[in-house]
């Protein structure tokens, strides 16, 4: 009676073990946010009646436990989801890491046989050259014998330096070639899943049954950033903007064939509202008050960049033809399901996916800063750019099908027109001078008086007629002891606030022009004055 009892005891455990079933899900479907990606796959599970253990393997070690979500069919229920992660995995090799890993203990082994052949030539060389500094320094030694050391010296050494040249090109290449396979096997390291997490599941089952089983949950280790191409073929038609993804996973499973969807939003995990604590104020003691303000400010820089347009000569990334998202405007983001599967595999390179192509409307003007450079800049100002959906992200600039350079698209920009400059154009020029002639100082009772005058010339050498934007500025007092006066504007729009002055110029093809302007600024005689920007 104990044995068969002691048999049933053992066919009992040994049915509850079988009954633990290990499944790898396949990722069926991904969606990549800014920071961070939800990631749903599935696995197909044959269940026993009563109590079930699935244990899912190879999850994501960087996934946020919190954000499980298992589906399940009818007739199951789940009982209970236990996160867990097995330190006790060993990799295993590929087929092609085992071949590469053959090939370099094979390169490894002719490099040491190599290093051993060089090593005893050296010590031979050492011997050699000890031997001979002892007889020469051994006056006992026959004049006969030392020719002949000498001469077997001069003939050995050069023996043993050709060996060593050729074995040293012989280690060199055998060098490379083990660094060569080094990179290929942190290539295949890239793809590789080392993923140790595993997801413990209690399924009861109503009945033996077949379950497609899917889970869900939100990684760390992926997200996308915005990128754009922005192409003008002519001043005379819109621009053509293509809004890129730069996606990047590196979560350790590759996502093949999967459905992708792109947001622009951005999960947080501190979703608490801020609570501002109460302001207090108190007395304030200088610490040093003999440090000079002046020392604050920057010394201006006549030749700074122009910041508003400033070009940066990158090389532009083209991305794959891949077809247009449809888009979906959400509350709080914008969803790009893209309308054929794609493939992104778990590496450190990034891969552009296109989300949407749109022809925007953009009025076309040159824009010069003589005061900074005398480039002349073609710029596109973009309206109504506010409906776009854009986030802050980089920009390809094309115009023409020439590559101009990089620009960066803000979302927070509050202008109506957002500027996109397309380039120099070396034909139009842009001359500024001072004007000697019409520049003095003088005193006057307790007062002095500066007068600075300028002169810009422009010369259109283009077949087009053009609008060009010409900008420069008066300097602003912040003491109310000097006094800037505007004497002379060229009917340029002068802004007060800002000491800014624009001149908006129609110039012909073959044609100049020529601006003037001058300001005065006037302090106690007492006083030294220097210009600064910050």
């Amino acid at each position: 009676m104990k044995h068969y009892l002691l048999i049933l005891i053992t066919f009992s455990v040994s049915l509850i073990r079988a009954q633990e079933i290990k499944k790898e899900i396949e990722v069926k479907q991904a969606t990549v946010f800014l920071q961070g990606a939800k990631v749903y796959g599935n696995t197909s599970v044959s269940l026993q009646k009563g109590r079930n253990t699935v244990r899912i393997v190879n999850l994501p070690n960087n996934l946020d436990e919190n954000t499980y979500k298992i589906n399940l069919e009818k007739n199951t229920t789940l009982l209970s989801i236990t996160p867990q992660s097995n330190f006790l995995k060993t990799d295993e090799l590929s087929g092609e890491e085992k071949k590469l890993d053959d090939e370099r203990k094979k390169l490894q082994r002719q490099a040491s046989l190599l290093h051993i052949q060089i090593k005893n030539l050296a010590g031979e060389q050492n011997i050699i050259n000890d031997n001979l500094k002892v007889s020469t320094n051994d006056k006992s030694t026959p004049q006969e014998q030392l020719i002949k050391l000498t001469e077997f010296y001069r003939k050995r050494m050069l023996e043993i330096d050709n060996q060593m040249f050729l074995l040293n090109e012989q280690k060199t290449v055998v060098d490379e070639g083990i660094a060569k396979i080094d990179k290929q096997s942190a290539e295949e390291q890239t793809h590789k899943n080392t993923n140790r997490k595993e997801l413990v599941l209690e399924i009861l089952a109503d009945n033996e049954t077949n379950l497609n089983l899917g889970v869900s949950y939100i990684v760390s280790d992926a997200g996308w950033v915005p990128s754009y191409d922005l192409r003008a073929q002519s001043v005379k038609k819109p621009i053509e903007m293509i809004y890129k993804g730069k996606i990047y996973q590196k979560t350790g499973q590759d996502w093949k064939n999967v459905k992708l969807f792109v947001s622009t939003y951005r999960p947080s995990y501190n979703q608490d509202r801020p609570i501002m604590s109460p302001l207090y104020v108190a007395e304030y003691a200088a610490y040093n008050p003999q440090v000079e303000i002046a020392a604050s400010y920057k010394l201006r820089k006549e030749t700074a960049a122009v910041n508003a347009y400033q070009m940066r000569e990158d090389i532009a990334v083209k991305p794959s033809e891949i077809p247009i998202a449809s888009v979906s405007d959400n509350q709080m983001n914008v969803m790009y399901e893209l309308n054929y599967n794609q493939t992104i595999l778990s590496q450190e390179k990034e891969q552009y996916v296109v989300l949407d192509k749109k022809q925007i409307d953009a009025t076309y003007k040159y824009h010069t800063v003589p005061k900074l450079n005398n480039h002349v800049f073609l710029m596109a100002f973009v309206k109504n750019w506010q409906n776009l959906n854009l986030i802050t992200g980089e920009a390809n600039i094309y115009f023409e099908d020439n590559y101009i350079g990089k620009t960066t698209i803000t979302s927070n920009y509050v202008k109506d027109e957002f500027p996109i400059s397309l380039g120099v154009d070396e034909r139009i020029t842009v001359k500024r001078i001072k004007l000697e002639d019409k520049t003095s100082q003088k005193a006057m009772n307790s007062n002095k008086w500066e007068t600075e005058s300028y002169q810009i010339s422009i010369r259109n050498n283009t077949k087009e007629n053009i609008e060009l934007e010409v900008l420069d500025q008066l300097p602003i007092s912040e003491n109310s002891k000097i006094q800037v006066k505007a004497l002379e504007t060229g009917g340029g729009n002068f802004d007060e606030k800002t000491g800014s002055v624009l001149w908006n110029k129609n110039i012909v093809s073959g044609g100049s022009d020529k601006i003037n302007f001058s300001y005065e600024v006037k302090y106690p005689k007492e006083m030294q004055i220097h210009y600064y920007n910050r």
